[in-house]
């Protein structure tokens, strides 16, 4: 072989050993994938933990090789915390907690979500703890009952955290003192496994930890894209429809629009407000712990604010909206005065609600007795003039137009002369077919609908109600 086929040779070797390498690193680059970042900085309930599990699946789905949650949370619900700690322990990937930014906190259930990872972090200047059980309004729960689910949070968070080597029995004191810690101090005391500064840095420190628990392995993140995760718009909107107090609202202003449609047929704005209102608190009140006191104390609040409307009393409508004041506060049993319903806001849309509604429902019931008004029955009580003499029918110009017209009965003489009388002013009482029934003058219809005479007696209208 000659040396310039030799060489030839060597240079088509050498670049398809270097094409091949340079397929394999492609194929090593792409098979680095991502490490998805899913920010939760909000209370955890039912929409939360429904977005985090949702995230978890997805980042499965598209390959990703970790999972990185940035949490900032006050705590929330415990079946919302155990349905997203259910979630971490369950998925394939390995998932890293990190409490950030600075300043962010795993406060009370924050603590649970923190001890499910595969991986806890904290960025300095933030904290984790005080986890102890409350009932809504920010106290204790009573006797053996909060006891029993204050024993048993405790027992959960620690095996949580003996599952992933850390201090089991410092996470079971954050629920039965109400310890919390900063960064550092959770570090020294084995509970997290790193502070780092921002996603970045915590990334490259994960390459090579090796983890604990029932994932096992070890890490390798190096070249690693982050790959950030937001909630949508439909996330946002059930965040919206899951609050406590959004949710009380929208049952309120539900119930009382259907209550003023049902007494007020035809109103059609009420009760569409209404139904719209009630379907969205709906939607929110069966995804959080209802209490029947709650919904009973409601119901009976706006059952007295209707009433107000019949018996115009005042002590009604004060009742009913103290008791839906009441309804509010006792609507939800959330064991949390993170999600919870603002004292504030109940008795402030309580007021706003009951007097709306007893405005709203008293000039329902007026529009209900008033006349009828309709077609030809509308002209009844228009004043009109006498075009050509009624003897005894003649024409009256009313509401712009001719009309023939006859006196109305039990007129007297001079009442049946004054309709003889061209431009004398007559007022309509009925309506016959195309023909009106008047009585001279201008005259106030009395309660059965017939005029009434100088000498007070009551004039016959035909046989036409102007009354339902």
């Amino acid at each position: 072989m000659s040396s310039a086929r030799l060489a030839r040779s060597l240079l088509a070797a050498l670049l398809v050993i270097g094409g091949v390498l340079g397929l394999s690193a492609g194929a090593s680059a792409q098979d680095r994938g991502t490490a998805v970042v899913v920010e939760l900085d909000a209370a955890i309930d039912p929409a939360s933990a429904d977005f985090l599990s949702g995230a978890l699946d997805d980042a499965e789905s598209d390959g990703a090789a970790l999972v990185i949650v940035r949490l900032d949370t006050p705590g929330g619900l415990l079946d919302s915390t155990r349905q997203m700690t259910d979630a971490i322990t369950e998925s394939p990937l390995p998932v890293v907690v990190y409490v950030a930014p600075d300043g962010a906190r795993a406060a009370s259930a924050g603590l649970f979500v923190t001890q499910a990872a595969d991986v806890a972090a904290m960025a300095p200047q933030t904290n984790i703890g005080a986890a102890t059980p409350i009932n809504a309004d920010g106290s204790d729960i009573d006797s053996d009952l909060g006891q029993k689910i204050t024993n048993d949070a405790a027992a959960y968070v620690s095996a949580l955290a003996k599952s992933h080597d850390r201090n089991g029995d410092l996470a079971a004191s954050m629920v039965t003192d109400a310890v919390s810690v900063d960064s550092e101090e959770a570090l020294d005391e084995d509970l997290i496994d790193f502070v780092e500064p921002d996603t970045e840095s915590l990334l490259g420190a994960l390459d090579g930890f090796e983890l604990a628990g029932p994932k096992g392995g070890t890490l390798d993140t190096a070249g690693l894209e982050l790959e950030e995760v937001t909630p949508s718009f439909t996330d946002d909107l059930a965040a919206i429809l899951l609050n406590p107090t959004v949710s009380f609202l929208l049952l309120t202003v539900g119930l009382i629009g259907l209550a003023i449609e049902l007494f007020a047929p035809g109103t059609i704005v009420p009760g569409a407000i209404g139904a719209l209102s009630l379907f969205g608190g709906l939607f929110g009140a069966l995804q959080l712990p209802i209490t029947i006191l709650g919904v009973a104390l409601l119901l009976l609040g706006i059952g007295l604010i209707i009433a107000e409307a019949y018996v115009v009393s005042g002590v009604l409508g004060i009742a009913g909206i103290i008791s839906i004041a009441l309804g509010g506060l006792f609507l939800f049993d959330t064991q949390s005065d993170v999600v919870a319903v603002s004292v504030p806001a109940v008795i402030v849309l309580a007021v706003v609600l009951g007097g709306f509604a007893v405005f709203a429902g008293r000039k329902a019931m007026q529009a209900r007795h008033e006349p009828v008004r309709t077609g030809e029955e509308e002209m009844v009580g228009m004043i009109g003039r006498v075009r050509e003499p009624l003897d005894p029918a003649g024409l009256v110009f009313v509401a712009g137009a001719l009309w023939k017209a006859r006196g109305a009965a039990g007129l007297s003489g001079d009442e049946l002369e004054e309709l003889r009388r061209r431009e004398s002013r007559v007022t309509v009482v009925a309506v016959d077919g195309l023909t009106l029934a008047v009585v001279p003058g201008e005259r106030e219809l009395t309660g059965g609908g017939a005029p009434t005479s100088p000498t007070g007696r009551s004039l016959g209208a035909g046989s036409h109600s102007t009354h339902s």
